[in-house]
């Protein structure tokens, strides 16, 4: 067996014996020993995949989305320990912005917009391809079904941010988006549901590195993140729902499955600008900036690849049909 085959197995065995640990460390009645040891092993992984081990960077973030998504109730304090450990190594790996210098307030949301403006999926191949040119519907509902994924459970990143600020006026700006996203006073018309509307039209059952990250900025200590993470991600929803909205009349999809994305074709926008004032009032502070920058950088970078992923996918899935 040749050196390559044996790195490849010896791998193969770690991530079999972390994901046993991991599955121990997280039954009810899991020691304190147990659940350390199946950390030590997570972490390990984790600087190993951010160092640039591929199979590594697979594997710990399974074991992170593993660690975010509800399960046993028993476990939750478990599973939200382990999981701030491991933002603790995605810290030290999340790359500084070169040359960075603060900026008043004003300038500051000039840059923040430019740079989301100058890194928007509107370029992508695949944004192009779905939105300019004229895309198979296989290839529209593969897009909707990795779509649901980002999108169905928004309302929870809302939650979780507003839980890091003490002042209520501040935690006011995500309550009052969160009873949009569950319908104000309609529950029948939240946006899971307007949404699933449109995963029962396409008959679409209902990512890991992009789901991971969502969820490490919206808990970190440090609101800059969270902050960074939705302002990133609302500054742009008007335009791309608008786009899906727009996709999906070509499609002649009926009015009830493309209510989703024609309402958030147009209110986000006020969210936005709710949001950054927000944001304002940390924003005179250089480490507030640098941080800020830091997350956009990050979140642009898992972004692209994510999208790169898919693009990859739904091309392999054309040529194989």
């Amino acid at each position: 067996m040749d050196t390559a085959a044996l790195q490849q197995r010896s791998d193969s065995d770690l991530f079999t014996n972390a994901s046993r640990l991991m599955a121990n460390a997280l039954e009810p009645g899991a020691n304190y020993t147990q659940v350390t040891r199946a950390l030590e092993a997570l972490l390990a992984q984790a600087r190993q995949g951010l160092a640039g081990d591929a199979g590594a960077y697979a594997h710990y973030q399974s074991a992170l989305l593993q660690l975010h998504i509800p399960g046993d109730p028993r476990t939750e304090p478990t599973r939200r320990w382990m999981a701030s450990e491991v933002y603790r190594v995605e810290d030290e790996f999340a790359a500084d912005v070169p040359g960075f210098t603060a900026l008043p307030v004003e300038e500051f949301r000039q840059q923040v917009d430019a740079e989301i403006a100058a890194r928007s999926r509107v370029n992508h191949p695949m944004s192009v391809h779905l939105f300019q040119g004229t895309p198979p519907v296989q290839d529209v509902r593969f897009f909707l079904e990795h779509h649901w994924t980002r999108s169905y459970n928004f309302y929870s990143l809302l939650a979780e941010l507003a839980f890091r600020f003490e002042a209520i006026e501040d935690a006011s700006v995500f309550y009052r988006n969160l009873y949009g996203e569950a319908g104000a006073e309609t529950p029948e018309r939240s946006h899971p549901a307007m949404l699933a509307h449109l995963m029962e039209y396409f008959d679409i059952p209902l990512e890991k590195a992009y789901l991971n990250n969502r969820i490490r900025c919206v808990r970190h200590t440090d609101v800059a993140w969270g902050l960074a993470l939705l302002y990133a991600v609302e500054s742009v929803s008007c335009v791309n729902h608008r786009r899906i909205y727009e996709l999906l009349q070509r499609l002649d999809v009926p009015e009830q499955p493309s209510e989703f994305h024609r309402l958030h074709g147009t209110q986000d926008e006020i969210d936005t600008e709710e949001m950054w004032a927000l944001i304002a009032k940390f924003a005179s502070e250089e480490g507030f900036q640098r941080t800020f920058m830091r997350a956009l950088k990050r979140h642009f970078e898992i972004n692209k690849a994510y999208f790169d992923s898919l693009w990859q996918q739904m091309q392999a899935q054309r040529l194989s049909a």
